[in-house]
């Protein structure tokens, strides 16, 4: 037993120890999720099989650090790893709308139609973009959840968060407001103009 444990720890790697820790952790997650009722148990197995996979990368591992320089062997995986975060983080990069210190009970989300100007997007570690706030109304190219996800920090006073998809004179909105304000339809479609109208680097026709 203690000679297998010495081929399995013998030149450890980058892989190989993350991989060993995320095994050791994730395995009693897993087989707990089995024994949960409805999705618990689907997670549980979504759990295992990445499990499985992490388990056959050290597998691969172990026999690649015999064959390859161990130092060269862990230049490459911390270079896998660097990309890997790189690439996952670019794909769930965020358009950032703060809006925790604000005192409003409503924020608009305009995609632009080409006849407004966009919003300022400040740089937001490491693939962000934080919006600069003026108004209650936000204006991007594009409203699209392949395109860039929306993070909107409600303000501190909301109790909760209600986002309406809502359209107007061709434009494509989302209307965020306090779950507490109860709106109809016609005023909200009056709040949208008036903030348009702020906005607006030419008369907006209703």
């Amino acid at each position: 037993m203690k000679s297998i444990f010495g081929k399995i720890f013998k030149n450890p790697t980058v892989f190989s120890i993350l991989g060993i820790i995320v095994i050791l952790i994730g395995l009693p997650i897993g087989i707990n999720g089995l024994t949960l009722n409805g999705g618990g148990s689907l997670g549980g197995a979504i759990i295992l099989f990445g499990i499985l996979v992490v388990l056959l990368i050290v597998i691969l591992d172990r026999v690649l650090v015999n064959r390859v320089n161990a130092k060269k062997l862990n230049g490459i995986e911390i270079a896998l790893l660097i990309v890997g975060i790189a690439i996952f983080s670019f794909s769930e990069r965020e358009i950032i709308i703060d809006l925790r210190d604000k005192k409003t009970n409503y924020f608009i989300l305009l995609e632009n139609d080409g006849t407004l100007k966009n919003s300022e997007l400040n740089y937001s570690f490491p693939f962000n973009r934080k919006m600069e706030l003026q108004y209650n109304i936000g204006i991007i190219n594009l409203i699209d959840d392949n395109y860039q996800r929306i993070e909107l920090e409600s303000p501190n006073n909301w109790k909760s968060q209600r986002m309406q998809p809502w359209k107007m004179n061709n434009f494509k909105i989302r209307f965020y407001s306090n779950s507490d304000l109860k709106l109809r339809d016609n005023q909200i479609d009056s709040i949208i103009k008036k903030e348009i109208k702020t906005v607006a680097n030419k008369v907006y026709k209703s």
